[in-house]
């Protein structure tokens, strides 16, 4: 005799057949309702939006159907040119990459494409590096190990926000990941120093020539400190000289010995009051910020 809470296997079976069809139905349904799209208008119009939703779906396919879906995000990318059909830029661009990484946690290229995809300003790309940062961190959460995943991030700080300190500190981060190559280091130290952090970038210059094992890591952080040192010497002396000058009315006929880090005098001339790197020094003057 069959238990009243019980379930027909038939029951069962239909509902798992059910979920199936609904699995495979998702890229075609949503290939019917851009197909239905208005003439003029863009087929941006996407039927699963839910990427829970999707994944639940998805029934053990999740990673052919993130395949899917990262192949139809590169496509609806790809018509970035096609501005005759578009009212708004790429409004499902970040929703098809959370779809995207939800089902395949493991595609890191949809994690770093896709945050230049968003950051990019129109008509390039959507003009939402916030947006691309979000994405950045769900891939660095699935991918702690993946010191590119936070180098991107100080990328988007960088390049699209322009919040320099932001970008230092991120790739800070970045560079205490195991395996992360010894120039992030560096790399913070000139993103902070144009951020205006410059103690802390000569700090890191500092901490990156002391334990750098690669020569040419080692002769290009000296040079970044040889480099901040010069510009503040020449700042301090270029202040001495018109401090002079504003008050006897004519350039000091000498600034006394002042030597650059390589040991060279600076080059002063107390006719203009012109005062720099001697054309001699040894010292390698890089164009810090």
């Amino acid at each position: 005799m069959k238990s009243g809470g019980g379930r027909h296997p038939g029951t069962r079976s239909g509902a798992v057949a059910a979920l199936v069809l609904a699995a495979l139905l998702v890229k075609p349904v949503q290939d019917f309702i851009d197909a239905r799209a208005p003439a003029g208008e863009e087929p941006d119009l996407l039927f699963f939006n839910s990427p829970e939703l999707v994944r639940k779906m998805a029934l053990g396919f999740e990673p052919l159907l993130a395949d899917l879906y990262w192949m139809r995000t590169i496509q609806y990318y790809g018509r970035r040119d096609d501005e005759g059909r578009r009212r708004e830029s790429f409004e499902n661009l970040h929703t098809l990459l959370d779809i995207t990484t939800t089902l395949d946690p493991g595609l890191q290229d949809a994690y770093r494409a896709g945050s230049c995809f968003l950051s990019e300003p129109p008509p390039v790309g959507a003009g939402q590096p916030e947006l691309a940062l979000e994405l950045l961190e769900k891939g660095a959460r699935s991918h702690p190990l993946q010191w590119r995943l936070v180098y991107e991030r100080g990328f988007v700080h960088y390049l699209y926000l322009k919040d320099y300190a932001a970008a230092g500190e991120t790739w800070l981060e970045a560079a205490r990941v195991p395996g992360a190559p010894e120039w992030l280091a560096g790399l913070a130290a000139m993103a902070l120093s144009k951020g205006g952090a410059e103690e802390i970038a000569v700090s890191l210059w500092r901490r990156q020539y002391e334990e750098a094992t690669s020569d040419a890591v080692r002769d290009n952080a000296r040079n970044h400190l040889h480099s901040l040192q010069v510009k503040r010497d020449l700042a301090a002396l270029r202040d001495r000289i018109e401090r002079h000058r504003a008050a006897t009315g004519s350039f000091p006929p000498s600034l006394g010995t002042p030597r650059d880090p390589m040991g060279t005098p600076y080059a002063y001339d107390p006719r203009s009051g012109r005062v720099d790197l001697d054309p001699a020094s040894a010292v390698r003057c890089l164009d810090v910020p």
